[in-house]
């Protein structure tokens, strides 16, 4: 086994094969934070640093420049073909607005049901007429979403465009808050 190579401990948590599940030190006279937990999930989230993480700083910056120059050389290749572009990103804008509304939605009702049970959205006599409502919110948005991504694309030379930097920010930031937030809410309570 390599010492890269996942394995798992007695109790199912997965460690690296290079690991030990003691309290052995580091060569800098720390515990490192995967050796203290016992695993390298944290908190649910799967962590691949090296034992020396400070070692891939000086990589991290060398690559900089050569993916800078290959984002900036797709950038301008993206504009000259920016006709073709506006409708593929018009339909992931759509596409995205569906999958990031209905997660919101979902957590939103889940939310208000268990908060206010009797609250008239919450009432299972309205399920249908809640459903329907949701359902048209989120075309509407979806729709909304690709217009605003297609008009905003619509001259490059009025990139960035505005519009379309604001709704695409306010396209993630307010479906991921809430799903984020709401999802935490309801694991603690």
């Amino acid at each position: 086994m390599g010492p890269t190579e996942l394995r798992h401990n007695a109790g199912g948590t997965p460690t690296y094969a290079s690991e030990s599940l003691d309290t052995e030190r580091s060569g800098t006279g720390r515990v490192s934070r995967l050796r203290r937990s016992g695993s390298a999930v944290q908190n649910g989230i799967f962590i691949p640093l090296p034992e020396d993480w400070r070692s891939c700083i000086l990589p991290v910056i060398g690559l900089a420049t050569p993916i800078g120059l290959l984002v900036v050389n797709f950038s301008a290749w993206v504009i000259s073909q920016l006709s073709a572009f506006r409708w593929g990103v018009a339909v992931s804008a759509v596409i995205s607005a569906l999958i990031l509304n209905s997660l919101s939605g979902i957590n939103v009702y889940r939310f208000v049901r268990n908060r206010w049970p009797n609250f008239i959205l919450s009432r299972t006599e309205n399920e249908n007429w809640v459903l329907i409502l949701a359902i048209v919110v989120i075309l509407v948005i979806a729709a909304l979403s690709a217009v605003f991504s297609y008009v905003g694309m619509s001259n490059p030379k009025q990139l960035p465009d505005g519009i379309a930097v604001v709704t695409g920010f306010l396209g993630v930031v307010i479906p991921m808050g809430l799903i984020l937030g709401l999802n935490r809410r309801r694991k603690r309570g």
